[in-house]
């Protein structure tokens, strides 16, 4: 450099230029003007390059940042969607399905609660997409919160299912006597004239007619509470009386053939508990089927189910008719 080569001097004395001795001090004195503008000149290189230029990293990093900003924003509009159809299925859920089941509806004030917490989001301030993460952390609450009351609310109707589905397996709907093995309805529930006693009197029941030894169901899921022997007294013979356990619901079955039950058995809807006969005050092989509710004899065809509602109309028109029983 410039500052490193010889330097002469002119002596007077000897009329001749002589060499300057090297001084350390001097150098460092000189070197000190060079070196402030080397490192102004580096302090401006690197100002331009990072204002103007991305380093590798930068760029990865500004990348990944645009990348998380725009699947934030598809999260939020998402959860938006979300949030939409759980207001339909909450509408649904009050209005069709706890009404249906009696259920009392879950108020809106409650399945739109916020979660509490004044500093929930603290964590998330002081960055540059703190509002759009902070949107997304809220709604995700939210739609979080509406799920678990959802959940809980679906739970009841559950469970409430599952206790109504024990009192439809006990309703004593199933017809007593496979279809395929039932002659005909011999009379129905009503005032009729006795084929023994010849007095008209209140027929309490059914008369299913079929041939002896038919297989006889019960009508609906319950306890055996009471069997009679051939009683002439009450005129029902061979009987079985079964309580339902629900509304005071119980079905008798009378002039049995054969009895295949005992007494305090439980018994379910289809399971055979004996076989028609004519037995007590009977002229012919017939099952004599009642209803009751809390003892009190109510008309079976109010319970029996048809095949189709014009059947149903058409069998309770034949009740009407005013026919001879067979008991």
């Amino acid at each position: 450099m410039k500052f490193l080569k010889p330097k002469y001097k002119y002596n007077p004395e000897t009329l001749q230029y002589e060499k300057i001795k090297f001084s350390l001090k001097r150098s460092l004195i000189k070197l000190i003007p060079y070196t402030i503008s080397s490192v102004i000149f580096g302090a401006l290189i690197m100002f331009l390059y990072i204002v103007v230029f991305e380093s590798p990293e930068e760029k990865v990093l500004r990348n990944e940042n645009k990348y998380l900003k725009e699947n934030f924003e598809k999260m939020n509009q998402r959860l938006t969607e979300a949030d939409v159809l759980l207001e339909d299925i909450a509408e649904r859920d009050n209005y069709i399905y706890r009404t249906t089941f009696q259920q009392d509806s879950i108020p809106f004030t409650i399945r739109n609660s916020g979660v509490g917490g004044t500093n929930r989001y603290k964590h998330l301030e002081g960055f540059e997409s703190t509002e759009i993460v902070k949107d997304v952390a809220k709604k995700l609450d939210k739609v979080e919160n509406k799920l678990n009351i959802q959940s809980l609310s679906y739970n009841d109707l559950i469970n409430e299912i599952k206790e109504r589905k024990e009192l439809y397996k006990a309703l004593p709907i199933l017809q007593p006597i496979h279809v395929n093995e039932l002659a005909r309805i011999g009379s129905f529930f009503g005032y009729r004239p006795h084929p023994i006693l010849g007095v008209v009197h209140m027929h309490k029941g059914l008369d299913l007619v079929a041939p002896q030894g038919t297989p006889v169901y019960a009508s609906g899921d319950g306890l055996i509470v009471d069997i009679e022997r051939n009683n002439t007294g009450s005129g029902y013979g061979n009987s079985i009386i079964v309580d339902h356990g629900v509304n005071g619901l119980s079905s008798r079955y009378a002039h049995l053939y054969t009895i295949n039950v005992k007494k305090g058995q439980k018994v379910k809807r289809g399971e055979q508990i004996g076989t028609v006969g004519s037995t007590g005050l009977s002229t012919a092989p017939h099952l004599h089927y009642e209803i009751l509710i809390n003892g009190a004899a109510v008309n079976p065809l109010r319970y029996m189910l048809a095949p189709t509602p014009d059947e149903y109309e058409q069998i309770l028109k034949l009740a009407e008719y005013p026919g001879v029983t067979f008991d």
